[in-house]
């Protein structure tokens, strides 16, 4: 017997191609390197028809869901909004082991990327993508009564999830 449920898993999922599909598409509306643009236009694309299927596996099986399937989903979220910042936003320090001169280096880094003509969002589009990615996953839960946890780095409050360590992620991601 699988240890979690395609409800559980299906719910990781989600949350992280809402995100890619978010900035994917800003991406490539946004880039102005051409070949980058239709690569990132394509990516985004494509993390749209995943985000249809975790869609479809959780009309069916949402409906269904073992309540303890519920807090475990609250948790997994929290753990996967950490675990994906590091990519899609910034690495929290209290989460991950980062060094003190990584986020100046990693902003830097970005500012040579965007003018290369990438479209790398600046901190304030990243954190409002993350928001907006984040809210509209809370949409999905709200309609199945799952809590949705808080997200304060990005100002949205809800039931606290925490210590959340790298062995509670389910890795899905």
């Amino acid at each position: 017997m699988p240890k979690y449920s395609l409800a559980v898993l299906f719910s990781s999922f989600l949350m992280g191609e809402i995100a890619a599909a978010t900035i994917f598409h800003q991406m490539a509306a946004k880039c102005t390197e051409p070949v980058f643009q239709e690569g990132f236009r394509k990516v985004g694309r494509d993390e749209g028809r995943h985000m249809a299927i975790c869609m479809a596996l959780m009309e069916r099986d949402y409906p269904k869901m073992d309540l303890s399937d519920k807090s475990l989903i609250t948790k997994q979220i929290r753990a996967g909004f950490l675990f994906l910042s590091g990519v899609l936003f910034e690495p929290p320090e209290d989460f991950w082991d980062i060094g003190p001169d990584f986020i100046p280096n990693q902003r830097e880094i970005e500012t040579v990327a965007r003018n290369a003509g990438f479209y790398i969002p600046e901190y304030e589009a990243k954190k409002e993508n993350w928001r907006n990615a984040m809210l509209n996953l809370k949409g999905v839960l709200d309609k199945y009564g799952i809590p949705f946890p808080a997200i304060p780095e990005v100002g949205i409050s809800g039931e606290e999830v925490r210590e959340v360590d790298m062995k509670d992620i389910i890795p899905v991601f």
